[in-house]
């Protein structure tokens, strides 16, 4: 008779083990899902931080962009400004000087750098020299008049025929360098004279350097000695 209730004295022991057992694992397994929620709480903090530094680059370089956008519009404003005043600048010495044109002592191109005054040698210069002869220096003074008010840098270029400097002018002058620096100063003279600012001013020696004719002829020799009064703006990136 003893035996029925020792029975439920170890059925309950047991019970006692297995929750026990049932205890630990629920206590293992909120444990290990506490880790792994914390894991995944840590990843998506550390992704987070990652989005906002990101997000923060990528707004930087945005900023940048905005701004080397705004420049170039400005600078293609400012060029295509330059440019229509430019042609106004052309058309207003094509008028003023349309008598010199017609008689050839002066030629004016349009080009995509500036405004291009050319004057042959033969107009200027007495033969042999760089000294300016008294017609010569009239149209200059003519020329730089019109210029005194554009605020544009004024490159006075020299250039000559390819035949080397000979007689007594290479004494003063041993090569065509010197000698198309020298009537390249003489015409700046005379600009700055006719009130042209000397800080706009430049003279250029090109001496037979970028022909415009065949040097291998008397009238194409003529041609290449000439010059060449630039008109040239300065816009911003220059």
């Amino acid at each position: 008779m003893n035996k029925p209730h020792e029975f439920p004295k170890k059925l309950k022991w047991r019970q006692c083990i297995t929750i026990t057992a049932v205890i630990l694992a629920g206590t293992v397994f909120f444990i290990l899902q506490g880790c792994t929620l914390k894991s995944t709480y840590d990843a998506k903090v550390t992704e987070l931080e990652a989005c906002k530094a990101h997000d923060a680059e990528m707004t930087d370089k945005l900023v940048r962009l905005q701004n080397t956008r705004n420049s170039l519009i400005e600078e293609i404003e400012a060029r295509k400004k330059a440019a229509q005043l430019m042609n106004e600048v052309y058309n207003e010495l094509l008028l003023d000087l349309k008598g010199e044109i017609g008689t050839k002592i002066v030629s004016i191109e349009l080009m995509k750098s500036g405004v291009n005054v050319i004057m042959p040698h033969d107009v200027l210069f007495t033969s042999g020299s760089a000294e300016l002869c008294a017609d010569g220096r009239k149209v200059l003074l003519k020329v730089g008049g019109e210029l005194t008010e554009m605020p544009y840098q004024v490159i006075v270029g020299g250039f000559t025929d390819n035949v080397p400097v000979g007689g007594k002018l290479a004494e003063r002058y041993p090569t065509n360098w010197e000698l198309a620096g020298a009537r390249a100063a003489s015409v700046v003279r005379v600009l700055e004279e006719a009130g042209v600012a000397k800080e706009r001013l430049r003279a250029l020696s090109l001496a037979d350097n970028l022909p415009i004719a065949s040097n291998d002829t008397k009238e194409g020799r003529a041609k290449n000695r000439r010059i060449a009064i630039r008109l040239r703006p300065v816009v911003p990136g220059e």
